[in-house]
């Protein structure tokens, strides 16, 4: 049985955010997954979900997932990620 790993994590997180960043014109990293969250936060709020919740529970979910599972292929991930879109400094 094949295990996920934090790398196809990521890779399904890049997926959504070249579809994003290709229809906004964001071109920083930071500021495309800034942007993304947060069209994703009015989204939530749209069904009445709360926003801090949600972002307290991803958080948690985030540490403990980089502590339990492995990151697998990761540098490939990030590779096509740095090829997208500009580095923050």
């Amino acid at each position: 049985m094949y295990e996920i790993t934090n790398a196809d994590r990521a890779d399904l997180a890049f997926s959504a955010l070249k579809e994003f960043s290709a229809s906004t014109g964001v071109d920083t990293a930071r500021d495309a997954i800034a942007d993304l969250i947060c069209n994703l936060l009015h989204l939530a709020r749209g069904r009445g979900l709360d926003e801090q919740l949600i972002l307290a529970q991803a958080g948690r979910m985030a540490a403990e997932e980089a502590r339990e599972d492995d990151d697998g292929e990761m540098e490939e991930v990030q590779t096509r990620f740095r090829e997208l879109l500009s580095e923050d400094l």
